[in-house]
Order: C-alpha cells, then sequence, then structure tokens
C-alpha cells in the first residue's frame, strides 16, 4: 500500500487518514515494533528485515544497573535513525511550544504527509494503556491515524494485558497525555520512502533501496556463530558497546536468572520473551530465503529453528508462571533448558551458514579475522 494512497483530493477527504501499520514480528521493544510496523507492509523492504535481525547482545552498561537487557543489535536506538526506507523528522516539544505550534495541527499535517510520529505521554490519559488511570508514567506511543469526525486518533502501545495493540485515544485524552511534563521532550517523526523518489536519482541510493546481500548476512549470522562483538564494525560511527553477543548470550541469561533466584535483581520477563522473537525471526529469514532460491526446500535449518522458537516460547510462558510462582525451581530449570538450547543452536545455525556459504559459492567466514577486533 502506497503512501499516494493517503494523500487524497480534498474533494474525496472523508475526515478519515490511516497510514499502513501491522502488528510486527518483533514487538518486545518499542523501537523495532515501530520500525517494523511500517516496513513489513512492503516487499521491497524484505531484504533489509532479514539481512538486519540476526545478532543479539546483552550490554554490560545495563548489567552494571542490575539489568540483564536482551536486544537486537543494533539496538532500537541506532536501528530507529538508520533505515534506509524511511525518511526522518526529529523536533521537541519545547520547540514546538515556542512556536506555538498546536500538537493536534502538528499531527494532522504531518499524517497527512505521509510521517507517522513516535512521542512520549503520560500513559495516565491514554485509554488501555498498563497505567490508566492508575498512576503517572511516561511512555512512548506511535499515531499513525486520526479520524475528525470521531475526534480519535489511532495509535500503537502496550495495552492493558501487556501486549502490543491498536488502541483509539480521544483528541481530548491524547492532549492531556501529551501536555502533561513527563520530563521526556522528543518528538520523532518518518514515513516510508516512495520508489518515485529515489528510483532514477545516483545521489539518493542511500535513502530507499538495500538489495539482499547474502555474503552480508552470513557475516551477521557467524558473528552470532562465534560470540563476536558486532559492534566493534561500527567504531566508525560510535563507540563499540561490550556485553554478551551471539551465543554467549545464553551465559548472559544464566547468569541473570541465577541473580534473580538470589533476589540480587528484579525479575525480568523481557529477555525471554525477545528470544522467541530471535528464532521467530530466523524462521522467516530461512523461508524468505528459500522463496528466493538461496536455500534449498530440503535444508534441515527450517525444522531446527522451527523447534528452537517451540523451545523459546515455552521458556518464555515458564518464566511468566515463575511471575506469579516464585519457585525458584523453575529458575533452575530454565537455566539447565537454556544450556540444551544453546548447543542445539549452535549446531543448527552452524549448518546453516555452511549451506548457504556452499549453495551461493560465498566466502566461509574468516573467525580470525573477527578475533583481531578484539584487539
Amino acid at each position: 500500500m502506497s503512501n499516494e494512497a493517503v494523500r487524497t483530493e480534498d474533494s474525496e477527504f472523508d475526515g478519515v487518514r490511516k497510514l499502513p501499520f501491522t502488528i510486527p514480528d518483533v514487538y518486545g521493544f518499542l523501537g523495532h515494533a515501530y520500525v517494523l510496523g511500517i516496513l513489513q507492509n512492503y516487499e521491497e523492504c524484505k531484504p533489509w528485515i532479514y539481512t538486519h535481525y540476526n545478532q543479539l547482545y546483552i550490554s554490560k552498561d545495563y548489567i552494571g544497573i542490575g539489568e540483564y537487557r536482551l536486544d537486537f543489535f543494533p539496538n532500537l536506538m541506532v536501528l530507529f535513525g538508520n533505515v534506509p526506507w524511511l525518511k526522518y523528522r526529529q523536533t521537541c516539544k519545547g520547540m514546538l511550544a515556542d512556536l506555538g505550534v498546536d500538537i493536534h495541527a502538528f499531527l494532522k499535517r504531518h499524517i497527512d504527509g505521509g510521517y507517522y510520529c513516535s512521542t512520549y505521554v503520560d500513559e495516565y490519559y491514554i485509554p488501555n494503556s498498563i497505567s490508566n488511570g492508575a498512576h503517572h508514567f511516561s511512555h512512548d506511543l506511535m499515531v499513525y491515524g486520526y479520524d475528525l469526525n470521531r475526534q480519535i486518533y489511532n495509535i500503537a502501545i502496550f495495552d492493558k494485558n501487556r501486549q502490543f495493540s491498536f488502541q483509539e485515544v480521544t483528541f481530548e485524552n491524547f492532549g492531556l497525555a501529551y501536555y502533561k511534563d513527563t520530563g521526556q521532550k522528543g518528538i520523532s517523526l518518518c514515513r516510508k520512502v516512495e520508489p518515485r523518489e529515489y528510483g532514477g536519482s545516483r545521489y539518493g541510493a542511500q535513502l530507499g533501496r538495500f538489495d539482499l546481500e547474502l555474503q552480508t548476512m552470513v557475516d551477521s549470522m557467524s558473528d552470532y556463530l562465534n560470540g563476536v562483538d558486532t559492534s566493534k564494525r561500527l567504531r566508525f560511527y560510535y563507540q563499540s558497546i561490550e556485553g554478551y553477543y551471539g551465543l554467549d548470550i545464553y551465559e548472559g541469561l544464566q547468569e541473570g536468572f541465577r541473580l534473580t533466584a538470589e533476589g540480587s535483581i528484579n525479575l525480568d520477563v523481557r529477555p525471554l520473551h525477545i528470544l522467541w522473537e530471535h528464532k521467530k525471526m530466523m524462521t522467516a529469514r530461512i523461508r524468505y530465503l528459500q522463496e528466493q532460491g538461496a536455500l534449498g526446500e530440503d535444508n534441515g535449518a527450517l525444522e531446527g529453528y522451527t523447534r528452537l522458537e517451540g523451545e523459546a516460547m515455552v521458556l518464555r510462558n515458564m518464566l511468566l508462571k515463575y511471575f506469579y510462582s516464585r519457585n525458584n525451581a523453575t529458575l533452575g530449570d530454565i537455566v539447565t533448558r537454556l544450556s540444551h538450547m544453546q548447543a542445539a543452536e549452535e549446531q543448527v545455525l552452524g549448518e546453516l551458514v555452511e549451506e548457504l556459504c556452499r549453495r551461493n559459492h560465498l566466502t566461509p567466514y574468516q573467525y580470525e579475522q573477527a578475533e583481531k577486533l578484539e584487539v
């Protein structure tokens, strides 16, 4: 669906604008959910999606504050500003206030132009949110549409059941939530780049184009397989990030759950949710590679990752049960099963990388070169 469908003539305008947005495959952190919720609507974006979302990491910066935060690498902060299919604008609440810009006029104008808007609000005023009517809490949401007749915005949030979902909020309630001083002032806007904007221009090659590059994908998978710190590849752009990478994240997760059992850190269910989303992305990637002819239909990786996806879901559900039971034996079982899962994934992923290299005449990964990155 094109953004052109949104920019209809005034004579046809019925007071309703809604940009394409879907439930994404990754929603454990909203930065990923926002990007994929937009891009998964478009076939031409699949090469970018499946080249990314290979690597996982746990940053030592978070470990230092007692949080074993598992995330995809690059993380949502890097990702949200570096997607070739999206054009960005950034501003802040203070700037709009100083210029006397009404937030409702601002949102309407940008949605009319195909822009999605992410900003922080006080969830106390957002219906069906976790904090609605209970306590004041600052969190971000995505606005992707409006209805002038009903005076509502279409938004994407974590709802009261902690599920990523699409909701509606009245203009009045959104205004209360937006203008409440939350301490978070940023406003991020982005829109999907149209083919007509880049198709005939050699100067805009970095915007709106990303071809499937199997060697890059294999290198990323191999980083995961060998526990390589992928952030060191990006030192041209920002400081590298120490932590657990790739298969080594299993050891980080086990360490975190042992500390949880001791009462040293708080329980966090998100890491196992992200682990499940990673396996889900791997099965989707394998199917995509088969569709592209890069993998044979008889390759065993799909079956292997389907099993891993199921196991990750089992572990996620076990942790949710622990949330209520607080039976530390459950955490012990999770730690044991993570070891088995690590060994199984090492075998399946190793075979997948070998098959991709063989079938597509790719250069085998040189782990010795990756080790030099550690120097």
